[in-house]
């Protein structure tokens, strides 16, 4: 019996030290530093390039702004277009304009290395490995 519970008590230590190591390295965004760089419309879809910025915590809790290029194209817009990573948003209805809209809802911490962005990929396998 005892040994049960050591093992237990070892299993449940690991994983805490797993999860606070896997928690404390995460990037969320502020939402109000998105930057288009290109934009291009055209009839069949348009082509975008954007910045976002992004305060990220590595394992010593040091924290660092990072600024993640997105690119990406589109063939219609629907109101989620251009985001940046870790966003949420809502779609809620608007009494001004008579119809749903995307509203931004909360910033969310993510992991950077699921980020499309290469430069939060590459602050990830640097500071979080």
């Amino acid at each position: 019996m005892r040994r049960w519970f050591l093992l237990l008590l070892a299993l449940i230590t690991s994983f805490q030290v797993f999860s606070s190591s896997a928690l404390a390295c995460n990037c969320i965004a502020d939402p109000y530093s998105k930057k288009y760089i290109y934009y291009k419309k055209t009839w069949y879809g348009t082509k975008r390039k954007w910045t976002c910025e992004y305060k990220c915590q590595d394992l010593r809790q040091q924290q660092t702004i990072v600024v993640g290029t997105h690119e990406d194209w589109y063939v219609s817009d629907k109101g989620l277009e251009g985001i940046c990573d870790g966003l949420h948003y809502v779609n809620r209805y608007n009494n001004y304009v008579q119809d749903f809209v995307w509203a931004l809802e909360e910033a969310r911490y993510f992991d950077a290395s699921e980020s499309t962005a290469a430069e939060l990929k590459k602050w990830n396998s640097e500071s979080c490995r």
